[in-house]
């Protein structure tokens, strides 16, 4: 269905952010590396087309996905410190978003989430857990908490893994 849609030429962040979701999934039920360059590629498109933050904090992720199995040290650091990068462009854009926009109550959840895992991302545990907090107390579905949670989880887990520890 997506491919009707082609995500390869796309400018829409919505079909780009499937198409990214979908080879994310992929990437975790076969470890297909392939899967999971063309999740980094679609979000990749959709964060840098509109700096979308869904995208972008998708893509961060990934990126560290793909530097804690990347077989060369020089591409897992260089992903490693592009994920951070493009998570302190999503903090930036998410307070942007919080400032201008009158968010609906799911909006506001996802934006403040996403805004958490940007800073337990560039290492704010701190910052990250405060605004973590706040979100989880909104009212939100049980299965916005279970997503919010379990991404985070693998994220510290990652990073506990720096490929940056290993620079001598």
């Amino acid at each position: 269905l997506l491919t009707s849609l082609t995500p390869e030429t796309s400018n829409d962040t919505e079909t780009l952010g499937l198409w990214g979701a979908v080879h994310k999934r992929l990437w975790e039920f076969t470890k297909d590396t392939a899967s999971l360059d063309e999740s980094v590629r679609g979000y990749e498109r959709g964060f840098y087309l509109r700096n979308d933050y869904y995208n972008g904090i998708n893509l961060a992720y990934l990126l560290n996905v793909r530097a804690a199995h990347a077989a060369n040290p020089a591409e897992a650091i260089a992903d490693f410190v592009q994920a951070q990068r493009i998570r302190r462009e999503v903090i930036k854009i998410c307070q942007n978003w919080l400032k201008s926009e009158n968010p609906s109550p799911d909006a506001k959840y996802w934006i403040q989430v996403t805004m958490a895992e940007a800073y337990f991302g560039i290492g704010d545990e701190t910052e990250g857990q405060r605004i973590l907090e706040e979100a989880l107390a909104m009212p939100h579905a049980t299965w916005m908490g279970e997503s919010t949670r379990e991404q985070i989880e693998k994220l510290r887990s990652m990073l506990a893994d720096s490929p940056l520890q290993h620079i001598k």
